[in-house]
This record gives C-alpha cells, structure tokens and sequence, in this order.
C-alpha cells in the first residue's frame, strides 16, 4: 500500500525494502478463522480466540485491517487520480454484493438439506432461514435490497456500505488523514446521539454492526495507514508511556470481561460497567481502544523482520489473509454448517474440537492450493503478480513501528 501523503512528497523506498508486509495478511487471515470459531455455535474454540479475554474482539480487527488495507490501495492507485475510486469502489462493492447473495443460497440449501435428511429445521431456525422458504415473494426483495440479513450474513452488507463510503471519501479528502477523523467522529456522535442504525426484516430486527457507528472503526483503520509515517505518531507509538497506557487497557478488559465468571468458576465481576457500555453494534470507543491497544502491542511485538511469517502457521494465515473474501464466505458457510453438525453428533467438547480445527485445516489446504494455482498461472514462483509489481513501483517506506500498509491487498 502506498503512503498517505501526495505522491510527490513520497520519499524513495528504503533498499531492499520488502514489497509486502506479511502481518496485514496474516492477522487478516487470523481473524477470519477467529470469527469462524466464535460464529460457530456454543464453540468452545472460541476460548482460543480473543473473545472472552478483553471488551473487543476479531470484528475489529477485520474491520480495522480492512480499512487499512483499503487506504493503501487507494493511495497506491488513485492518489493522482482520485475520481477513479469511486467506479472502482462500485464495482468492488458489486463483486461483494454477489459473494453475500451466493453465501446465502448456499447456506440456505444446506438448510433445507439438512431438514430434508435429519428431520430437524434447526438450521433452518437458527439461521433465520424459514421466514425466506415461507415467504420468498415478501422477503427477496428485502435479501436483494440488503433489508433481510440472516445471522452470519451481516458483515458483507455492512462492507458493501463502507466500500462505497470509502470510494466518496477518498475523491473528497484524497490522503488528508485527519478530514477522515473528523468525518468518522462527526458520524459516530450522530448516531449515537440520534440512534441512527438499520433496519432488517422484519422491521423490529436492527443491523449486527449499525453501519454508521462501526464506519469509525474502517476509518480508524484508513486513518493509521494514512499517518502511519508521521513523525508524531512513531514518537507515541514507542513511547513508554503509551506501552504502559496500552497494557493497561489490556489489564482492564480482561477484568471485566471476567473469563471466569464465564466459565462459571466465579460470579465476580468488578468492572461490569465497562461491558454494559462496551456495545458491539454501536462501536463503543471502549471496544476501539481496547482493540488499538491490543494492536499496538502487537505491532511492536511482531516485527515485519520477524521469521514467524515463515512458519507454517504463520504462512497458513498468510494465505488466508491473501485470499480474504473467499476464504471469508467459505468461514462464513462453515459456521452455519455447525449448527447442523452439532444438532447431529451433538455438542461435546471433542465434536466441536474436531470440526472447528478440521474445517480451519480445509481453510489452510485452500489457501495453498489457490496460492499455488495462483503462482502457476503467472508462470512459477518466481514470477511475481501484477499487483506485487505494482505496489513495488509504489516505492512505499516502511514505518518501524506500525506496518507498511501497502503491502497487503485490500480485501478481495
């Protein structure tokens, strides 16, 4: 991803400079399988998430990562030309658009299926699928309309939404990283004042993620890309006293998230009012702040240098990061299928061990697969993509401190 400054005031790329940041591709890979094992019902993988230990959890960082990656592209792509992000956001908002509409057909005729050979419309319940199969004259309109969201299928509308937003937003305020501040405060504190959200069928359900609060967390996302290189911002970030400020959000989450009253060993939970105000569909700032705290720690504890992305899980997740919106929908199929899977064989902690890891093992074989389809078709591994040469060309510096933005593609 490119730098968010104009492109002449783009300093030459450090030699040797890596062309792609392999975190924004691995943290975006993780969190699509931490989703997928929270999405899952009563997983208890999910424990191996950061779910149940602090106020936020791994819809922040997608959105987040993202918003990110989205500015870097923009940046990269359109920064001398910047009317042209807003067909280009059009049409990525389309190709998202059919990719939510293929993951509800086929979530629903797993459904249907599953009703068909085991006798039980849990699926069919659960997943909010039977008021389609009742009604499909009243309710198509509303799923091509994005008014009728099953569970499960609230991320991409809400995506197809920001992907817009972003494509005006950067026509208008091109790299200028504090208009999108402003923007996203200015928007938060509208909805929250007001109440503004939307709604979906039937009219008394509300989006999972208001669409006009969780547009912060996107652009807080656009916004740390964007500034990422501001000599201000390095200084904060390796400031002692912002580790210790960051560890100490950390120390505070995790105590009112209070695990163990989760699990039942004790009913004691000292800072309650946190999570009463830590909303999820708002986007309270409590949820960011603890998100940008976890992420900066991560940021000074993973480095770009770090050989951990050559593991083999850490380039699993690569590869999953890489290829974020199939591997997205197919998560996304997999979760509704746990609530079939487990109405079937049950749900014991072995049942739901088994199919959680199995179904993130076909993920990653996946990944490999399309990563290496991918190499062949561009002739080798040795061949590097049109995008790759691109963002090279991009000459982008990375920042020591936060990750080089544009060396990841924005969500595709």
């Amino acid at each position: 991803m490119s730098q968010g400054v104009p492109a002449a005031a783009t300093p030459p790329a450090a030699p040797g400079a890596s062309a792609r940041d392999w975190r924004i591709d691995f943290w975006r890979g993780l969190a699509i399988v931490f989703i997928f094992w929270n999405h899952s019902v009563d997983n208890v993988m999910s424990w191996f998430t950061t779910k149940n230990f602090g106020v936020s959890d791994s819809a922040e960082l997608f959105v987040f990562l993202s918003g990110f990656a989205m500015a870097g592209m923009f940046t990269a792509k359109f920064l001398k030309r910047p009317v042209m992000a807003m067909p280009y956001a059009v049409g990525r908002a389309f190709t998202l658009y059919l990719h939510h509409l293929s993951a509800f057909v086929v979530i629903a005729t797993l459904a249907v299926l599953y009703r068909g050979y085991a006798g039980s419309s849990v699926m069919e319940r659960d997943l909010f699928i039977r008021p389609f199969l009742i009604a499909t004259e009243t309710v198509l309109p509303k799923l091509a309309t994005l008014a009728y969201l099953p569970p499960l299928l609230d991320i991409l509308p809400l995506y197809i939404l920001l992907t817009l937003l972003a494509g005006v937003l950067f026509f208008a305020f091109r790299a200028q990283w504090r208009l999108y501040a402003v923007f996203a405060a200015v928007v938060w504190l509208f909805a929250e004042a007001t109440g503004a959200t939307l709604s979906s069928y039937p009219d008394t359900r509300l989006w999972t993620f208001n669409p006009f609060a969780w547009q912060a967390v996107f652009l807080a996302g656009f916004v740390v890309c964007l500034a990422r290189d501001e000599p201000w911002l390095r200084r904060v970030a390796a400031a002692p006293a912002t580790v210790a400020l960051s560890i100490t959000i950390l120390i505070i989450g995790f105590v009112a998230a209070a695990p163990w009253a989760t699990l039942g060993l004790l009913e004691w939970r000292p800072l309650r009012i946190v999570t009463d105000y830590a909303s999820k569909a708002n986007a309270s700032p409590i949820r960011l702040a603890h998100f940008l705290a976890m992420a900066h720690l991560a940021t000074l504890l993973l480095k770009q240098s770090n050989p951990f992305g050559k593991t083999l899980f850490g380039r699993s997740m690569i590869l999953i990061g890489r290829r974020s919106l199939p591997m997205f929908v197919i998560s996304t199929v997999f979760a509704a299928m746990s609530h079939g899977v487990f109405d079937w064989f049950g749900k014991s902690i072995p049942v739901q061990a088994i199919y959680s890891l199995g179904m993130a093992a076909i993920l990653v074989g996946l990944a490999f697969v399309a990563d290496a389809l991918g190499r062949a078709s561009r002739g080798g591994p040795g061949t590097p993509s049109a995008d790759t040469r691109e963002r090279a060309s991009a000459r982008v510096k990375a920042s020591p401190m936060l990750p080089a933005a544009a060396t990841a593609p924005e969500f595709r």
